[in-house]
């Protein structure tokens, strides 16, 4: 889940701010942290949930809020807060995923929902090389589907940002991301804050296998939280809700002009089943087959059904349109290469290996960005291990809409 700090997050940082169209509504540094950013609150949430009409709350974000902990807890608490308000939950967290897969997912997972009031976890996972593109895609697609859907961004922590945090520095992704929340008036909490704080205080043990000296434990490798981990990040998120509960904003108004180049802002989910293949293709028994229900609850989540081949040679072909195509599969065994053809034109080599040792693990990934448009691609498996099958699920395509 470790979100690498890259010197090309910085660049993309310090080119974007050259290169914004327009000036930020808020100038918050975004280099630095602070618990509590609230700018333009979550008006129409606080207006919904005060006035007792029905409120659907959407968590978006990684195996942190997938789990029965900050996310169950803070609906809890929503419900205790406002008890004549009927809540929905909308659980949209898939383990190991970041915004690059979310923005293609977002039309299935959140909005054919309506939610009006989406909580935005990824900042451990990140945006799979697109930050940029995938966050804004994002925001802006919510904004012009449903522009008084509120936007809540929640950072969480790992055991790798402990340095930059207590030193008062956000991570390169955490950057990318308050830059937007300043440009587009989104509330952000740093639930890393406190947490860090505690343990420089003596009160909690930030990873073990049990507690020592009476201390929290907060989590037991370093990224996931304890139940009183998620308890922690709780009582952090209450206290700033309060305090937006309190302030009286108003709904955003017109949606500005885009901040990055060519956000996502139209993404989209591909299930293989529908896709042209080579008669090689077989469709996966997903209830049964041994490899698929290996890590059932994530495959599903992400491959949404598959298919298999058992020889190298074979291959699938789709027209799409965007910036950016990916897809879903799940590697083990020895390594599979593959090969990408892109508009008859550019080939791509992908060798797709596993970096779970325990699980069969599903994974995903992006292929190089193309210009704005539609495409062809072929892609054709050239070497598959003797007893092995490649796994493949749904496509992912992203870009920015057509007028852009």
């Amino acid at each position: 889940m470790k979100t690498k700090i890259t010197l090309l997050y910085s660049l993309i940082l310090l080119s974007a701010v050259a290169n914004s169209v327009m000036a930020a509504p808020y100038n918050h540094d975004c280099k630095t942290t602070e618990e509590f950013r609230e700018r333009n609150g979550l008006p129409g949430f606080f207006q919904k949930a005060r006035a007792q009409t029905p409120v659907r709350v959407a968590y978006f974000g990684g195996s942190i809020t997938a789990a029965g902990g900050w996310r169950v807890k803070t609906m809890d608490w929503l419900k205790n807060r406002f008890p004549g308000t009927p809540f929905t939950e909308i659980n949209a967290a898939i383990p190991g995923t970041g915004t690059g897969f979310g923005a293609c997912r977002l039309d299935t997972d959140i909005l054919a929902f309506r939610p009006d009031l989406v909580f935005f976890e990824f900042r451990v996972n990140g945006g799979e090389g697109f930050e940029q593109q995938s966050v804004e895609g994002i925001i802006r697609h919510i904004r012009a589907a449903y522009p008084e859907t509120d936007i809540c961004f929640i950072y969480t922590t790992g055991f790798w940002m402990r340095d930059e945090i207590n030193a008062g520095r956000n991570t390169a992704f955490g950057q990318v991301m308050e830059q937007l929340a300043d440009y587009y008036g989104i509330p952000s909490i740093d639930l890393g804050i406190e947490v860090f704080r505690q343990e420089q205080d003596g009160k909690l043990q930030f990873k073990g296998d049990n507690p020592e000296n009476g201390k929290l434990l907060f989590s037991k490798d370093g990224t996931h939280p304890t139940d009183a981990g998620h308890g922690l990040y709780t009582e952090v998120l209450a206290r700033c809700l309060e305090k937006m509960d309190t302030a009286n904003r108003s709904t955003p108004g017109k949606m500005p002009p885009p901040l990055f180049s060519q956000p996502w802002e139209k993404g989209a989910l591909i299930p293989v089943e529908r896709i042209s293949k080579s008669s090689g293709w077989e469709t996966v028994d997903i209830r049964n087959d041994p490899v698929y229900v290996n890590d059932r609850t994530r495959t599903d989540a992400m491959l949404r059904g598959a298919v298999k081949c058992s020889a190298a040679g074979e291959s699938i072909t789709l027209s799409w349109e965007g910036t950016t195509l990916g897809f879903n599969d799940i590697p083990y065994g020895n390594p599979v290469v593959l090969e990408a053809l892109i508009d008859g034109t550019n080939t791509v080599t992908l060798t797709r290996t596993q970096n779970d040792m325990k699980k069969k693990f599903a994974r995903y990934c992006f292929l190089p960005q193309q210009k704005s448009g539609p495409h062809t691609l072929t892609l054709t498996v050239k070497e598959l291990p003797e007893g092995q099958s490649f796994y493949l699920g749904q496509f992912m395509q992203a870009g920015p809409l057509a007028s852009e």
